[in-house]
């Protein structure tokens, strides 16, 4: 399974949409504006991505500027898990 397809399935699971929702789901989906995801569900997904690939999303996120985390895009999470 290619990476974009399993965080999207992470992040189904995070949010209990169906997998519609999860098929809709683009590298350029923003995870606040586009995918609405809420502090409690980013929590879940780094710990998702955390047992799975060993990526500490938390760290990740405390280093980026405003304008960079409400442009954080699903992408962005397949890039890091690939580093």
């Amino acid at each position: 399974m290619d990476t974009l397809r399993e965080i999207a399935g992470m992040l189904r699971d995070v949010t209990g949409e169906d997998e519609r929702w999860a098929a809709a789901v683009t590298p350029e989906s923003r995870l606040e504006d586009d995918l609405r995801l809420e502090s409690v569900e980013v929590a879940a997904l780094g710990e998702a991505l955390h047992a799975r690939w060993g990526v500490d999303l938390p760290a990740y996120l405390a280093d980026l500027d405003l304008d960079q985390l409400v442009d954080l895009k699903v992408g962005d999470l397949a890039r890091l898990v690939r580093a």
